[in-house]
């Protein structure tokens, strides 16, 4: 379902002009701040970008939902603290049950299941050897599946 929102105009939203200007003052709160910061760069981008796409927005959740320091150490300030975490989590929300929703709607009308993706069976009449199954005696060298034949042979008679 999250996969309908890469690369798509419906996976990209605008990035509101407070954030931006959120992102300016949390960048210059940190001081002595160099590229080797995590977060140095992104806040970097993010002050002059007006959209921000799905594959972005996951980053920066990750980086919150990853992040063990505490709240005044740079990296989270620099990427953006807790207002950008909350409204990173809000609109990631809010993408995908849009999507969902309308996936929902096409189902509820009548149109083709959106959950489930179209597919082919693949051909199994044409397996290669390599993909082939082996019996449990055809796993072992030749001196052992003799020796297993033999025995259920003597089993089989009694």
């Amino acid at each position: 379902m999250n996969k309908d929102l890469y690369n798509t105009s419906k996976g990209s939203i605008e990035f509101p002009s407070d954030l931006r200007d959120h992102m300016k003052v949390c960048f210059s709160n940190v001081k002595n701040a160099d590229e080797n910061v995590e977060g140095y760069n992104r806040n970097q981008e993010l002050q002059n970008q007006e959209f921000i796409d799905y594959k972005q927005l996951k980053r920066i959740k990750n980086f919150f939902d990853n992040f063990d320091g505490n709240q005044v150490d740079a990296p989270f300030i620099l990427n953006g603290g807790f207002k950008m975490k909350n409204w990173v989590n809000n609109e990631l929300r809010k993408m995908r049950e849009f999507n969902k929703m309308t996936k929902r709607n096409k189902m509820d009308t009548g149109m083709q299941n959106s959950f489930i993706d179209a597919h082919q069976k693949n051909d199994f009449t044409n397996v290669r050897p390599s993909q082939q199954h082996l019996s449990t005696m055809d796993k072992y060298n030749a001196a052992v599946t003799e020796s297993l034949k033999r025995i259920n042979e003597i089993i089989s008679k009694i």
